[in-house]
């Protein structure tokens, strides 16, 4: 009778993985594999809202939002892949009041082309250097040089190389199956400052319906500390308030160290490594030593939400 029971447990999650999968062999029955196969020419568009919350206690809160429409399309070429991303909108307020900026029309107008290889693993990414140039003709050149350091070209390029493997990237031609956890321990440079180490624990997490297809639930959990980084982020806002107001006493960050702290939840499919949704939650601590005042607490909050219309 237990044997039997055994048997019947087994053969419905067989059929629940090939229902998901569409697995069909027993070699294959329960393995996942991710591989870049969008279609040879695709567009969809993405809506990127984030929330980004500074809290410092009973010195107050700032609250900023922003949406964002950008159209995607993916072309299959000799070599690979070229994946085109185009603004159609973007709107910015902050503490509920609209912002009008300059760099809200030059981020508007940022056209940027990712290069992948035939696997879909980036190679180079185009587009950055018009931008730039737009940001240094609207600030005092005083302030653009002290931003140069993540301001520039392989800076951005950086960040968005490091932003595509963590999505897709490194998925690309991997086998999982459903339950599998990955811990890693990823190091991420900040511009001419401190190396941080990333403690990610990675879960292949269910099995989920997106639309017409079957997709995974990636579920990511990651902690970081480093004592350099408050002090690093200080230096930057010091020296571009240093230039835009140099009579000004400005908050010192001291040596005091920080915490990264974030949750991502993601729904992919693994046959195309198409994001279906998506969402990200980041939390940075830190202390200022601001004149006067003293020592306060700052706690960042940031948010972001991906939806697709494909």
């Amino acid at each position: 009778m237990k044997n039997s029971s055994r048997n019947v447990a087994r053969w419905v999650v067989a059929i629940v993985l090939l229902v998901c999968f569409g697995v069909s062999t027993a070699k294959e029955l329960g393995t996942i594999k991710f591989s870049f196969s969008p279609g040879e020419n695709i567009s969809f568009i993405q809506k990127l809202t984030t929330l980004n919350e500074k809290d410092m206690g009973d010195k107050g809160r700032q609250l900023d939002e922003s949406v964002s429409t950008t159209k995607i399309t993916i072309t299959k070429t000799k070599s690979g892949w070229d994946v085109l991303a185009e603004p159609q909108s973007i709107s910015m307020k902050r503490n509920g009041e609209e912002v009008n900026n300059p760099i809200v029309s030059l981020l508007s107008s940022a056209v940027i082309t990712y290069k992948l290889d035939s696997d879909g693993k980036i190679i180079d990414i185009d587009g950055y250097e018009p931008f730039i140039e737009g940001i240094s003709k609207q600030v005092p050149p005083e302030v653009f040089k002290q931003l140069a350091p993540v301001l520039n070209v392989e800076a951005m390029k950086a960040k968005e190389i490091a932003e595509w493997n963590g999505r897709i990237g490194d998925y690309v031609g991997a086998e999982f199956q459903i339950g599998d956890t990955l811990v890693a321990e990823t190091p991420f440079q900040i511009p001419n400052g401190p190396t941080i180490t990333y403690s990610i624990q990675t879960s292949i997490a269910a099995c989920v319906p997106c639309g017409e297809k079957k997709c995974v639930l990636i579920e990511q959990h990651y902690d970081s500390q480093a004592d350099n980084l408050a002090k690093k982020v200080g230096d930057v806002v010091s020296n571009v308030s240093e230039a835009l107001a140099p009579e000004t006493k400005k908050p010192n960050f001291g040596s005091s160290s920080a915490t990264i702290k974030g949750d991502v939840e993601r729904v992919i499919d693994p046959e195309t490594m198409l994001i279906y949704e998506e969402k990200v939650s980041r939390t940075i601590t830190m202390e200022m030593d601001v004149p006067g005042v003293g020592h306060v607490p700052v706690k960042t909050t940031e948010t972001r939400k991906y939806e697709f219309e494909y």
